[in-house]
């Protein structure tokens, strides 16, 4: 089973840019995105159809701002998948960060998290989101279900996972307080699976800023993750990052799992 996760950037914009073609030859069982920007019904008729004929499509928009954030789940047609829009939790939920979907006792946690902003306006914001979640994940594990956790999650979680850190320990996605909520999800039983596999490995990034041919140059900032539940390690066949895939300032990342 393949596992994509993709901050889009805006849904529409991606589009564009080969999304479609992508999407084919990428083949996911699971697909999440994060920042789609849109309604479904603002997306062309015949991409819906599209879509649709391939996957079951969780689509989940901010209400809380038109043209921001949001995110959305798409399983394989027919393959069985429950999804819930949200974590439970009015103010994150009001901004379609997250979608929480159930296969037996696999669940998938994914989306977009919060930024801390500039000038961290939104860093207790974040804090609450990072300790709720852990709490979440913390209940999921005791209830004996394996449990994914993924998408944009807004962090590098260690000096490694990005390419400047003495630059950025004040910065959103590098302070001291983000990481430590990072740390609440490995706390709760959740396992990075491209470090533990890459350990020491420098230069694995997932996102670049537009200025300065920054993802020329691979200056970029590992922030978007897949971690996994302890239980369901064995499992796992691959963790890979597309940094090959353009369309967006952030690539895919993918998880395969064993039969």
């Amino acid at each position: 089973m393949k596992f994509i996760s993709w901050n889009v950037n805006g849904f529409r914009s991606v589009l564009k840019k080969g999304f479609m073609e992508w999407l084919e030859e990428a083949d996911p069982d699971v697909l999440n995105l994060q920042e789609i920007r849109c309604e479904w019904d603002e997306i062309e008729l015949g991409v819906r159809k599209q879509l649709e004929a391939g996957f079951d499509v969780c689509w989940f928009p901010s209400k809380a701002k038109k043209g921001y954030a949001g995110s959305a789940t798409l399983t394989r047609r027919g393959s069985g998948w429950k999804h819930t829009q949200g974590l439970g939790l009015p103010e994150v939920d009001a901004e379609g960060r997250i979608i929480v979907s159930t296969l037996a006792d696999l669940t998938f946690i994914a989306g977009y998290f919060p930024n801390a902003s500039a000038g961290l306006v939104r860093l207790p914001f974040k804090q609450k989101f990072a300790a709720d979640l852990a709490e979440i994940l913390k209940a999921r594990h005791k209830q004996g279900k394996k449990i994914i956790l993924t998408g944009d999650m807004n962090v590098a979680p260690e000096a490694i996972d990005l390419a400047r850190p003495k630059d950025n320990v004040k910065n959103p996605g590098f302070t001291p307080e983000e990481r430590e909520g990072f740390q609440a999800y490995l706390k709760a039983g959740m396992v990075d699976v491209l470090r533990q596999r890459n350990p020491g490995m420098p230069g694995l990034y997932t996102w670049w800023t537009a200025r300065g041919g920054a993802r020329a140059k691979n200056v970029g900032w590992r922030i978007d993750l897949f971690l996994v539940s302890s239980p369901l390690l064995p499992q796992v066949k691959d963790a890979v990052i597309h940094s090959d895939v353009m369309g967006s300032d952030h690539c895919p990342i993918s998880l395969e799992l064993k039969d």
